[in-house]
């Protein structure tokens, strides 16, 4: 479906939001269009109030990571109270696995938990033991960085079916929301990794309903006509390094996407992030754009905004 031609409700039928697996196409647009319409709300001036009076805590490692700030700006933006529990080591892992621990924690007046962990299975333990919405900010495979990078694509291409995207990296690292986010938007995806590093075969099935998957283990190759191109490095025990001349064999407006920060020793050169492709910068601030989406939809009331 173009999402051009989508007509949005304002509204998805669902609590939690732990993987894109199984999010419809509509459900990704309908929080696509919810972050564009918040945040020309907000140039506009208005203040909203989606998250009024309502607590949405975080918990995760981190005492300090951009996703940590985009999560603070996302909720004090929609008059919300963010709280940050930040815990180390067993101490985290001992209290997600802990279901009375977490139902006391909701049974606080917490009205939505974003767990912020390495591991996305925290989210979906947590979410078996507590009633109030669960939100996975996984930094890599989590659903909010992977429509950051939707919403970042649809603002530079105007557009999202009918694109050329390759995905270079371990697709062990990213499969769970990054390619189940591009190929439900009808996206033709080509990833390019060492035949040892192939996905699961039910992410490649589940993405050959959608449209064309090609892998495989040629960089240049797999750049040929992209419009789109995702970088992930984590994980990585082979050297595919994107760089201004191979990007050559992509389409002349080419953008390229990369979830932060950018290892020193990285698949993407210099020259590559100096240049009008590379739309990183862009992807991450798309990211409180899109909590604001998913914590209004699954948190907010409409009525609050009236």
């Amino acid at each position: 479906m173009d999402i051009n031609k989508f007509s949005p409700t304002g509204a998805i039928d669902r609590k939690h939001l732990i993987s894109l697996a199984n999010v419809t196409e509509d459900e990704i647009y309908e929080i696509l269009y919810k972050a564009k319409e918040i945040s020309t709300r907000l140039l506009a001036g208005e203040k909203l109030t989606y998250l009024k009076n309502k607590y949405v805590t975080l918990l995760t490692k981190r005492s300090f990571a951009r996703s940590r700030i985009a999560f603070e700006t996302a909720v004090t933006k929609l008059a919300g109270i963010p709280m940050i529990s930040t815990m180390h080591g067993s101490e985290l892992e001992t209290i997600v696995k802990d279901k009375l621990t977490m139902e006391a924690i909701a049974s606080y007046g917490v009205n939505a938990i974003v767990v912020q962990t390495a591991e996305a299975t925290d989210a979906e333990q947590i979410e078996k033991s507590v009633r109030i919405p669960i939100i996975n900010a996984n930094s890599k495979s989590g659903p909010c960085e992977a429509l950051s990078a939707l919403l970042t694509v649809w603002k530079r291409k105007g557009r999202l079916s009918g694109l050329k995207l390759t995905m270079v990296g371990d697709p062990a690292v990213y499969a769970d929301s990054f390619i189940y986010a591009f190929a439900n938007c009808g996206f033709d995806i080509t990833l390019v990794c060492p035949p040892d590093k192939n996905p699961p075969e039910e992410v490649i099935n589940h993405c050959n309903q959608y449209g064309d998957l090609v892998i495989t283990d040629d960089l240049e190759d797999g750049l040929k006509g992209a419009d789109v191109v995702f970088i992930s490095e984590d994980g990585l025990d082979f050297n595919y390094t994107v760089d201004s001349a191979n990007l050559e064999f992509a389409k002349p407006d080419v953008i390229v996407l990369h979830t932060l920060p950018i290892s020193p020793d990285g698949n993407l050169s210099e020259d590559v992030i100096s240049s009008p492709a590379f739309a990183g910068l862009e992807e991450a601030t798309c990211l409180p754009e899109i909590e604001m989406a998913v914590l209004s939809l699954l948190v907010g009331k409409p009525k609050n905004n009236l």
